[in-house]
């Protein structure tokens, strides 16, 4: 089955969000890469997952951490590991959640939340952006930033971020990315000369 997310982006002032489809047999790694892609981050700082709904009811906060990152940040037997989970393991039923947390010096919390379990489209590669709103902070940004309102993370084109998150998605999954890449321009009318990364 597909799963999607809303994941938000808490606390930066405007609403950041990003709805994503990923099969339900991914694993918490595979769904940290799609995190790091809709984002825009680099993957430069730890992350952790803190499962806090499952199953439609609360529980005792379950953490996954990366394999790389064990020795790094936590206790060996603090938390799960999360190349060994597939998301349907904890993500259920609609409404269970789970915070992700990037840059522990920064603390970008993303909430989590299962909305839909779907029949996977027919010839559709997994993960897939199908809703976004604002942009997210660049790795290099803080929150003092944010607050003083040096950056502007407001973005009207919405259709825009998620064509350009799909693009990002498409390198992830291997597809074609000339193919995919003439497929959002011509349906968005995108410039297709970037260099990297997203065009904002």
């Amino acid at each position: 089955m597909i799963y999607e997310f809303r994941i938000t982006l808490l606390d930066v002032g405007v609403p950041v969000w990003r709805d994503i489809q990923i099969d339900d047999g991914s694993s918490f790694s595979d769904l940290h890469f799609a995190i790091q892609a809709a984002f825009n981050w680099l993957d430069f700082q730890l992350h952790q997952f803190e499962l806090i709904v499952s199953e439609g009811k609360k529980i005792a906060p379950i953490l996954l951490e990366s394999l790389d990152d064990e020795d790094e940040h936590f206790e060996p037997d603090e938390a799960e590991i999360e190349e060994y989970h597939p998301l349907r393991d904890y993500f259920q039923k609609q409404g269970d959640t789970a915070v992700y947390t990037y840059n522990f010096e920064e603390k970008w919390e993303h909430e989590i939340v299962l909305t839909k379990i779907v029949a996977p489209a027919e010839d559709t590669v997994y993960p897939i952006c199908t809703g976004a709103e604002n942009l997210a902070p660049e790795e290099e940004h803080t929150r003092k930033a944010i607050r003083k309102k040096k950056i502007k993370l407001a973005y009207e084109n919405s259709e825009e971020i998620v064509a350009s998150i799909n693009l990002e998605f498409a390198f992830l999954t291997n597809t074609d990315f000339e193919d995919t890449n003439l497929e959002f321009n011509e349906e968005y009318g995108i410039d297709d000369s970037w260099d990297d990364g997203m065009p904002f």
